[in-house]
């Protein structure tokens, strides 16, 4: 999974197995889960 900073917007491939989630270059603790998009299907009318 690959997550970005909210402060520094870096991209963290993987996190670490400790009790810390953290960002390595600022230490920021919130993180956003980058997910592809997902495209819908709808019926036409």
């Amino acid at each position: 999974m690959t997550y970005r900073c909210a402060k520094c917007g870096g991209r963290i491939e993987t996190l670490p197995e400790g009790g810390l989630i953290r960002c390595p270059s600022c230490a920021n603790k919130i993180l956003y889960k980058l997910r592809d998009s997902v495209a819908k299907d709808i019926k036409a009318r």
